[in-house]
């Protein structure tokens, strides 16, 4: 029976391994190396406000100008240089449904707290060079219970870029 088991186990270990090497693909980017992806499409949230003020989390934030990434997001959609859309079941947005939002009670721009980012990361091995190019950014403001605490993000929309 031992040995029943230990064969299967060899054989499904065989079977799962994929024995190809991946592919790599070389990427160029104007001014650089040829760069290898390392990750298509990689979803990363970040918390961009300090719920609690930890001196770690002040500390990685230090250098975000939270203000200006938020406020660059708003204008170019409010110019139409970036659509907005829903997070959930990614439709357009309109102006009039991005007012709306801001005319909210719950929505303030000072409580976007977290973005959640859609990039694509390339290494040059050669130089041991990263580069990370965003596909889309999600905004996501807090959301309070009747404490005044936080009890989550909620979000408020999202934008591709054209990279």
């Amino acid at each position: 029976m031992k040995h029943l088991f230990f064969i299967s186990f060899i054989v499904i270990m065989f079977i799962g391994c994929d024995k190809q090497p991946k592919e790599t693909v070389q990427v160029k980017f104007e001014g650089f190396e040829n760069f290898e992806i390392i990750a298509d499409t990689i979803i990363n949230d970040v918390i961009i406000k300090n719920p609690d003020n930890n001196e770690w989390t002040d500390f990685c934030l230090r250098k975000l100008n939270k203000t200006s990434l938020v406020n660059h997001i708003f204008n170019a959609v409010y110019t139409g240089e970036l659509t907005p859309y829903d997070f959930f079941n990614d439709s357009i947005l309109t102006i009039e449904d991005i007012k709306k939002l801001e005319k909210n009670p719950e929505f303030d721009r000072n409580n976007i707290a977290k973005v959640q980012y859609e990039e694509a990361w390339y290494y040059n091995n050669q130089k041991n060079t990263m580069i990370k190019k965003v596909h889309s950014i999600m905004l996501a403001y807090e959301i309070y219970n009747n404490q005044g605490e936080i009890k989550g993000y909620k979000p408020a929309f999202k934008v591709y870029f054209n990279n």
